[in-house]
């Protein structure tokens, strides 16, 4: 099961005592039942603020329903801030025509945070239907949930950063290092060294970041480029120590060379309004021979001032060996104008992260996702589409004409030289 779905599984059991085999039969339908049927969103998948002591901060978010089912929802808070979010509603029910269910939570702030992460969740959980029967309440217990992040800020100077790791098919590695100002003051010099190793621990060679400078609770990238056609085809390490003022932070990750493990062949966004919920499409191809697991996308939009103005991801997925899988992420564009947005796109898997850069042309209806290098589709689908567009099918008209028109000249040339 999905572990962002399927949070866990209960089974309530009224009226009836039952052996451990009945039991086990039990649970195990339950856990078919919860996966085949239902399919609940929820957006957006995280917010994030910085601490203010005794400051509001209310919060909407949106349930999907796209199960075409009658259910019936809780909402519960966990977390560090159970005692100080008040929710709009703490349970209602969505009709199977209802495809979505507008909520709001709101925060006070409580006063004495200590300095860093502090973090809860608001969980939507649908309940079991009770047996026709008037019995057992069986059946699988679908939650999902909406992380609350609050940053309280480092007294002094502190920065968090975290590394991402790209190998493009001509073997360029780039070295992405989002660097955070957790701290009270400004960073006036950030710069990175990468140091790569092999699978035996030896130091292969060394590449150096660009220099920034981070005011505090600013955040920017630092990037660094290595060509590894000089190496062969493997495992590597790369071990970053980010330099800012005379502190360090140290970051590591393991990445392969010469393999490429999973690749975005297509982003479709189909049946769009501006204003609504965007329903994201990801084709995904796993070109690598094992299954991997536990694959999501995270996909994060920047505004004009270069700010995260939105983050949200599809649920886990399990992606069979040389195959290729879609996956689902939403976007809620309540309050989005029109208009051409940066983005990023972020596939990880295990310990391996791939990103892709995007702009969102943003329209009344349509969304046009364009990728560096080439435009990934808005409005069409399917694993075989565009290899039966118009213009292959006429520039298969044309070869195959000339290839015929070819044809006839060689007969008649052979004919007439036959007749003197």
């Amino acid at each position: 099961m999905s572990m962002e779905k399927k949070k866990f599984l209960e089974i309530s059991l009224s009226g009836a005592k039952m052996d451990k085999k009945t039991f086990l039969l039990f649970v195990i339908f339950g856990i078919l039942f919860s996966e085949s049927v239902f399919a609940l969103g929820i957006t957006p998948g995280r917010s994030t603020f910085n601490y203010e002591s005794g400051v509001d901060k209310k919060v909407d978010f949106n349930v999907i329903n796209d199960g075409g089912k009658d259910v019936n929802l809780v909402v519960m808070v966990s977390g560090e801030f159970n005692e100080s979010i008040g929710l709009s509603e703490n349970s209602f029910k969505m009709s199977a025509n209802e495809k979505s269910k507008s909520l709001s939570y709101t925060l006070n702030m409580p006063s004495g945070l200590t300095p860093g992460l502090h973090t809860s969740e608001i969980q939507v959980i649908q309940l079991p239907e009770k047996s026709s029967n008037g019995g057992a309440f069986v059946g699988g217990v679908v939650g999902i949930a909406t992380q609350l992040y609050v940053n309280v800020p480092y007294p002094g100077k502190y920065a968090e950063g975290e590394l991402n790791i790209l190998v493009d098919d001509k073997g360029k590695v780039t070295f992405a290092i989002p660097v955070i100002n957790r701290g009270e003051l400004d960073l006036a010099r950030v710069k990175g060294i990468v140091d790569i190793y092999s699978s035996l621990n030896e130091k292969i060679t060394s590449v150096n970041t660009n220099e920034i400078s981070l005011l505090s609770k600013e955040r920017k990238e630092l990037v660094a480029d290595w060509d590894s056609s000089v190496v062969k085809p493997g495992p590597y390490r790369a071990v970053v120590s980010v330099l800012y003022d005379e502190k360090a932070l140290s970051l590591e990750k393991e990445f392969n060379v010469g393999i490429k493990k999973l690749n975005v062949e297509d982003i479709a966004v189909n049946d769009f309004s501006l204003g609504q919920i965007a329903k994201f499409e990801i084709l995904i191809n796993n070109q690598w021979s094992e299954k991997i697991k536990d694959a999501y996308a995270n996909i994060i939009i920047y505004n004009k001032d270069n700010e995260k103005m939105a983050e949200f991801k599809s649920a886990n997925y399990d992606i069979d060996p040389l195959s290729k899988s879609l996956m689902v992420a939403f976007w809620d564009t309540k309050g989005v104008k029109a208009g051409t947005y940066d983005s990023s796109l972020f596939l990880k898997y295990g310990d391996s992260s791939e990103q892709r850069d995007l702009k969102l042309d943003v329209s009344d209806k349509s969304i046009n996702i364009i990728g560096f290098g080439y435009t990934l589709r808005a409005s069409t689908s399917g694993v075989n589409a565009g290899l039966f567009s118009m213009t292959n099918i006429l520039i298969g008209v044309v070869v195959l004409l000339v290839i015929i028109n070819l044809s006839w000249f060689m007969f008649l040339r052979k004919k007439f030289v036959k007749r003197k």
